[in-house]
């Protein structure tokens, strides 16, 4: 396919260098990160709920069947290694309290190695829609033909404009937001100097 995933670590440097200098010009960089920044943030926030409810559910539980002769026996008998375990609301809750703070981690984590690293770069070799560290790259030479359009309601909720960028083999990387007439006529200009000999 022509619109190549990659990872930034697959560019070469000269590239690389080209994508970190266009992530720090607006002209050349589009942002929609706010909205992952947001849900780095507010999702561990609901989450501390739910973690705090499930807290008190097992402890609840373990005070219920714990009595001096089988708490290690509660235990075992949670671990069971039977396709009923999965469906055991105790191993349910316990897999929960478990994997809660996980998830906090890593959604806060993601959000902060990926910052201001979503939305789609303009360098001087094609268009790159990146996404953290992973890149859809659309080389120029490999561009057919660019369109604009608007994304209406009702299929969509936020209306927006957005840019088709149309590859060789049909493949099609689209760019969403305002204000993409001026960056159709970036992506032409540089289309027009990398096809001159």
């Amino acid at each position: 396919m022509t619109i190549a995933r990659m990872r930034a670590s697959e560019l070469t440097a000269a590239e690389r260098a080209d994508l970190e200098a266009a992530l720090q010009d607006p002209a050349r960089f589009h942002s929609d990160g706010k909205e992952v920044g947001i849900a780095a943030i507010v999702l561990p926030l609901l989450l501390i709920p739910l973690e705090v409810v499930l807290l008190n559910e097992v402890r609840g539980s373990y005070q219920l069947y714990a009595d001096p002769e089988v708490p290690a026996r509660y235990f075992v008998d949670l671990f069971r290694l039977d396709v009923r375990m999965l469906v055991n609301p105790e191993f349910l809750q316990l897999a929960g309290v478990i994997a809660i703070p996980a998830a906090i981690v890593a959604i806060g984590t993601y959000g902060l190695r990926t910052r201001g690293r979503h939305g789609h770069a303009i360098t001087s070799f094609g268009v790159v829609r990146i996404r953290g560290n992973a890149l859809r790259v659309l080389r120029y030479a490999d561009m057919a033909e660019t369109r604009t359009g608007e994304r209406r309601r009702p299929r969509y909720q936020i209306v927006t404009d957005e840019l088709e960028l149309v590859a060789k083999d049909g493949g099609v990387l689209t760019l969403y937001g305002f204000g993409l007439e001026r960056r159709r006529a970036l992506i032409e200009a540089l289309r027009q100097k990398t096809s001159e000999p």
